[in-house]
């Protein structure tokens, strides 16, 4: 008797613990996103690129220094948003510097389109820049996001 006891609360420990979270994360796909980000494009006047990933793209200066991998240490200025202008992260006056590989997916694709001295801007699907988890009080789930970089140096 004890060990059917020991037994069956073993088993309903372990499917307790290995119930899945009903809060599941489904990401959208950036063919789901595409209208959203055109529409985007045109209202901003930005007139895109897209790539095989889904990144909309503009080069708006090439640059003429090297251009990163993801081993380059890059120095970058920045400006993030949602598509409905909210701005989630202004470093337009104090520059990044850390490994192309540290950053999100999308600037890990996006960066090599540019060299050093150039500039960039880019509507990224949520899936390359913070899914459908998002961050919590700034980024919502499942939200595409643009970016306008200046890549001031690789190394």
């Amino acid at each position: 008797m004890k060990k059917i006891v020991i037994l069956l609360s073993t088993v309903f420990i372990f499917i307790t613990c290995s119930k899945k979270n009903d809060d599941h994360c489904t990401p959208a796909t950036p063919e789901s996103e595409s209208e959203e980000m055109t529409a985007f494009c045109n209202a901003q006047g930005i007139t895109c690129t897209v790539d095989t990933n889904g990144i909309y793209y503009q080069v708006i200066d090439q640059g003429s220094g090297m251009t990163p991998n993801l081993n380059s240490m890059i120095t970058v200025t920045y400006e993030a948003s949602t598509l409905d202008g909210n701005v989630v992260e202004d470093k337009t006056t104090s520059p990044v510097t850390k490994q192309l590989n540290k950053f999100i997916e999308g600037w890990r694709l996006a960066l090599p389109y540019i060299q050093q001295g150039g500039r960039i801007k880019m509507i990224l699907p949520s899936v390359l820049a913070y899914g459908c988890t998002g961050i919590s009080g700034t980024v919502p789930p499942n939200s595409p996001l643009y970016y306008d970089i200046v890549l001031i140096k690789v190394q």
